[in-house]
């Protein structure tokens, strides 16, 4: 077995066809449990051929595709992975690809939120920590098995809550003053915006995009570079508190649809610069 670190504390297991990708606390845990890593990777890759075979047994979050390339976004609520109990929350979403060469690639994702975890506890006050956070990527599993169907997992939490798209007025109050971006009312007041409150019939769509724009320049001021994250992405919830709205990042990997995501996303980001 190899094993390979990453700066960020990530831990890299190679075992035969088997590769998986350890968030730091999560490899921690696994060291108290485990005296041989191999026994934990026998284990994970009994329960993904389970999953494989038996996907009527869990719950199907909606994942919204244009196309098919073979990305299922799995419920679990961990009783059959109740024997590792190496995470800190047994309600997982497991992200599964067939591995398709024009799908998302769940390893950059899980490496990404691992870093923007850090960027965010480093780079952004107390405050700001409170109401926006990226969704945890606890372990990600790869395997070169040619008749295995998910060539890739990626373990996260379970985050309850709704999508940015779903509520009234987009960002909260309190999240618009803390993070300067312009509420729906600021910004059907901005003539330059004109253009896209004419794109869409009920202009909410666009709003929400503009604001989501503001929010990732606001955020790349302080070093944090999030590319094109639609809004749909973005799920408003509750803190632990139960007295605060939070908004959790679910996948900071930018989903490009060439040539308009790109030129949309310039035009828009330009537009907010004008103050």
């Amino acid at each position: 077995m190899n094993k390979a670190d990453s700066l960020l504390g990530i831990q890299t297991y190679d075992q035969g066809n088997i590769r998986i990708d350890l968030e730091l606390s999560i490899y921690q845990q696994l060291q108290k449990q485990f005296v041989n890593f191999a026994e934990f990777i026998q284990k994970l890759t009994d329960f993904i051929t389970v999953l494989e075979h038996n996907q009527e047994r869990y719950n199907i979050n909606p994942y919204q595709e244009k196309f098919n390339r073979g990305i299922h976004i799995l419920g679990n609520h961990g009783s059959e992975l109740s024997e590792l109990d190496v995470f800190p929350r047994s309600h997982l979403a497991l992200k599964c690809s067939e591995g398709r060469w024009d799908a998302e690639d769940p390893r950059k994702q899980f490496f990404r939120s691992v870093e923007l975890a850090w960027e965010f506890q480093t780079k952004l006050t107390d405050q700001e920590r409170a109401l926006l956070q990226i969704c945890p990527a606890y372990l990600h599993f790869q395997t070169r098995t040619k008749s295995a169907r998910f060539k890739r997992v990626l373990f996260m939490p379970h985050i309850e809550g709704s999508p940015l798209g779903k509520t009234e007025t987009g960002f909260n109050s309190e999240f618009c003053q803390t993070f300067k971006v312009p509420s729906f009312k600021e910004i059907m007041q901005k003539f330059r915006f004109s253009l896209h409150r004419l794109l869409d019939p009920d202009r909410k769509r666009q709003l929400l995009k503009i604001q989501s724009a503001y929010l990732f320049q606001r955020l790349s001021a302080r070093g944090i570079t999030i590319p094109s994250l639609n809004q749909k992405n973005i799920l408003a919830t509750s803190n632990t508190n139960g007295n605060q709205t939070q908004y959790v990042i679910i996948d900071p990997i930018a989903d490009y649809c060439l040539p308009i995501s790109p030129t949309y996303n310039l035009l828009t980001s330009c537009l907010c610069k004008f103050e």
